[in-house]
């Protein structure tokens, strides 16, 4: 199965859907296609794409999870709903409301198994799925998305939610791979996410334990600065463009420099690097 990349934290606020929204920006300037799944029933992954409530497709994530399959694979294909003209080459299996009643569904036998069904054979060659979690402690949507991953990004950021986060995150993918729901899930690393520039001693103390803790996942090279304006703005593409990536309306075009001394950075170009870890 081609690479289904996981963004997950256990607290919200992080930078995840923002996150989601740039690895399929840079996924497609890579000039692969992407499967988005949102598990999350707010929605924000979804809107982010351009699919809004009163738009949302006739079969969605909730139905998807919700039908047995009864064995049959990549189902997702039929839950799949163009992006808009803003996202080119992305297809969508959005969120609703609906969502959140899965976690309770103790009808749906195997349910945790579904998604990684559906996806199997639907992701074809030259592209990539990039799966938006709830920002929960484990449960049915966690979990099935876990399953179907490939590989898991846990945004952090530098402050006691994101050491939270990150921590209960990985203890939830610990545990999916120990009781062998899915044993090759890959954490590609702990991801310093909505990094502000200059000096701070949270965030260096924060950064400090995370590296102290968890060695060499937590990817400090990755760092993912913070975009001016609204955070998952800064990733959307222009239809069909084909020059030098420029931001979506009303996006920063990257950010000022660091009063320390450090070079201009590019939100996108910052999250292409993370991209390039996870497919590799």
């Amino acid at each position: 199965m081609n690479r289904v990349i996981a963004v997950y934290s256990e607290k919200g606020g992080v930078g995840k859907s923002a996150l989601s929204a740039g690895l399929t920006a840079a996924a497609r300037r890579r000039g692969l296609d992407v499967v988005a799944g949102d598990l999350d029933p707010r929605g924000t992954f979804t809107a982010e794409l351009g699919i809004s409530e009163d738009q949302a497709p006739a079969f969605t994530m909730n139905d998807l999870l919700a039908l047995d399959p009864q064995g049959e694979t990549g189902l997702a294909a039929e839950a799949f709903a163009p992006a808009s003209d803003a996202w080119p080459g992305v297809q969508v299996i959005a969120a609703e409301r609906a969502l959140a009643n899965r976690e309770t569904d103790n009808m749906a036998v195997g349910l945790e198994f579904r998604l990684r069904l559906a996806l199997k054979g639907a992701i074809k060659p030259g592209s990539v799925g990039i799966l938006d979690l709830p920002p929960r402690a484990g449960g049915k949507l966690v979990t099935a998305a876990l399953v179907a991953a490939t590989d898991v990004i846990v945004p952090a950021t530098l402050d006691e939610d994101g050491r939270i986060g990150a921590q209960e995150a990985l203890a939830t993918i610990k545990l999916v791979k120990n009781l062998g729901m899915n044993s090759d899930l890959r954490v590609v690393g702990i991801v310093p996410s909505i990094v502000p520039g200059g000096r701070s001693t949270l965030k260096d103390a924060i950064g400090g334990f995370l590296a102290e803790t968890y060695g060499e996942l937590y990817r400090d090279d990755l760092a993912i600065p913070p975009a001016l304006g609204a955070p998952a703005d800064a990733f959307r593409l222009r239809a069909h463009h084909r020059g030098p990536w420029q931001g979506g309306p009303g996006a920063c075009r990257g950010l000022r420099p660091d009063p320390h001394g450090s070079s201009r950075r590019s939100p996108l170009g910052s999250v292409a690097k993370v991209l390039v870890t996870a497919i590799r």
